[in-house]
């Protein structure tokens, strides 16, 4: 599997212009990777559109667990040259008071796909528009990663949302049926 990735190396850092080429590749490496890992669920999941489910503890700006948050999200046209992610999660805090809802569209700019032992990682980057208490926060750095045990992560830029959603990723899994 370090040959491949060797092989891949150039393709693996990639721009827009060149995404549509990065999935097609990281589709074929990763459903490699699932059938000699021997995940053939996994491996038989189309990657034009995928989503899931977010459910994590968010921390407070005192950096200890303030919030909960829940919803679900989805990855559409993966083998587009426009890639687009949504998420619409509900938060509030950890005793249930304050509850209020975000959403998030993203568009994907770049890719990038790594392998290291038998967990895979397919990293996104993008730009988003966050909803928030005081309206829509626009431009707001992404990055989303989904991992070979279906688990996923978003970090928006914590600058640019001014700590709202705390100093970890948002967590959530993949629905590896879809």
């Amino acid at each position: 599997m370090k040959n491949l990735t060797l092989i891949l190396a150039p393709f693996l850092r990639i721009k827009k212009e060149s995404l549509f080429v990065a999935i097609a590749v990281t589709s074929f490496v990763f459903s490699v990777f699932l059938l000699i890992n021997g995940s053939t669920a996994a491996a038989a999941t189309p990657l034009s559109n995928q989503n899931g489910t977010v459910s994590s503890i968010q921390n407070g700006p005192d950096g200890r667990p303030a919030w909960k948050v829940s919803g679900t999200w989805n990855l559409i046209n993966q083998s587009s040259k426009s890639p687009t992610f949504n998420a619409s999660f509900d938060m509030m805090k950890l005793d249930g008071s304050s509850m209020h809802k975000h959403t998030i569209t993203a568009t994907i700019t770049s890719a990038d796909f790594e392998v290291t032992g038998k967990r895979s990682i397919r990293t996104y980057y993008g730009t988003a528009i966050i909803s928030m208490k005081d309206g829509p926060v626009s431009n707001v750095p992404i990055v989303i990663k989904l991992l070979s045990d279906n688990s996923m992560s978003i970090m928006p830029d914590p600058i640019k949302t001014k700590g709202h959603f705390g100093n970890t990723p948002i967590q959530g899994n993949t629905n590896m049926s879809s």
